[in-house]
């Protein structure tokens, strides 16, 4: 039995050191190289500005500039500069809901209209879980309206009627569709049981315990110090402006912007349990099953399919004029950050070409 334990010791270091070792630091000459890969990407498509960040251990590593994170100002992307990161901002909503949990203030299978007693008939038997794995089967309202609801201020009762104008896309729990008006939904419950707005409640439990000083709602009339401007083009290609993101509009649907700075600590406290229990964390990383026994790879609010044989923890994020990336390579203990201020390009596509250079013997 002893001869076993060490066998199964030495495998567990081994795997560990090897799991390691699929992260590298690239030299002066590949992080060179890598940058022309990203100019050269931005160049054909059009991205004003960027930023790349790697984590290591919760540690940022190295942070990579490019561009213009002001067009018109002729600013330059700057390593402290925010950037709108769209539906990243669900995990933090998920945060927020697993916190209340375990403070015993909801249960991830209580119906929605026990918070949220207006909403209408046809979502009843929605529960609080089923709008953060996307299987609620409310529809998105988003689709229906297209991204040009995030420049307007908005109320509650229009994102409803505009979600409502289409029926349930399915019976709650028996499929899956991404819908980012259950996650709205989310951002109210949230709302009524801390009684404050879905900014400050996020303040409290997360931001200010967790140091992250540069991450809010991105809210026009503000003024934030070093907020990139969002872009996107005209049918002719010709690069346009696009309004910042309406809070009203989105909630912790995609409302949020933040910095590489702030989105290391994250990385980093995640990793242990001062704000997220284990138990908390297992449940919020384990994936969907459908009924029919589909792995849908998505869990509360975080991707968790497998990247280049890598366990992973991530989303993307696409709001008018941005989007964003957030991965974490868990066994590696690292995490790519993507930034770009260009709406409808690939932030996956940035992130691939930074995993090429990191964990070079990971390419297929």
């Amino acid at each position: 039995m002893s001869f076993i334990k060490i066998i199964l010791f030495v495998y567990v270091l081994t795997s560990t050191a090897l799991a390691q070792n699929n992260y590298h630091k690239p030299s002066s000459s590949s992080l060179s190289d890598m940058d022309n890969e990203i100019r050269k990407y931005m160049l054909a498509n059009n991205i004003p500005g960027g930023l790349i960040a790697i984590a290591k251990d919760g540690k940022l590593d190295f942070v990579h500039t490019y561009g213009k994170s002001n067009v018109e100002l002729d600013v330059d992307v700057a390593r402290d500069h925010v950037f709108e990161i769209g539906s990243i901002s669900k995990q933090f909503v998920t945060a927020a809901v697993m916190m209340l949990v375990e403070e015993g203030k909801l249960k991830l299978d209580d119906p929605i209209h026990k918070y949220l007693p207006q909403l209408p008939s046809e979502w009843i038997g929605v529960t609080v879980r089923q709008t953060l794995n996307h299987t609620s089967g409310i529809p998105d309202y988003e689709e229906i309206f297209t991204y040009d609801i995030y420049r307007l201020r908005v109320t509650p009762e229009d994102i409803i009627k505009i979600a409502t104008s289409r029926p349930m896309d399915f019976e709650p729990g028996t499929g899956w569709y991404y819908s980012n008006t259950a996650f709205y939904l989310a951002s109210m419950i949230v709302e009524r049981i801390d009684g404050l707005p879905i900014g400050k409640v996020l303040k409290k439990r997360i931001f200010d315990p967790v140091g992250m000083s540069s991450t809010r709602f991105a809210d026009p009339e503000t003024i934030i110090k070093g907020r990139a401007e969002g872009y996107w083009v005209n049918k002719k290609g010709d690069l346009i402006n696009r309004n910042a993101t309406e809070t009203s509009s989105t909630l912790g649907a995609g409302g949020l912007l933040s910095s590489a700075v702030d989105m290391a600590k994250w990385d980093a406290v995640l990793y242990g349990n001062e704000l997220l229990s284990e138990e908390s964390k297992e449940i919020m990383w384990t994936s969907t099953i459908l009924p029919d026994g589909t792995d849908m790879g998505y869990a509360l609010g975080w991707n968790v399919k497998n990247d280049r044989g890598l366990k992973t923890t991530s989303h993307g994020g696409q709001v008018a004029g941005f989007v964003a990336n957030f991965s974490r390579y868990t066994d590696e203990g690292v995490a790519v950050i993507v930034f770009l201020n260009r709406y409808r390009v690939s932030s996956e596509k940035a992130k691939d070409i930074v995993l090429n250079y990191i964990m070079p013997n990971t390419i297929k």
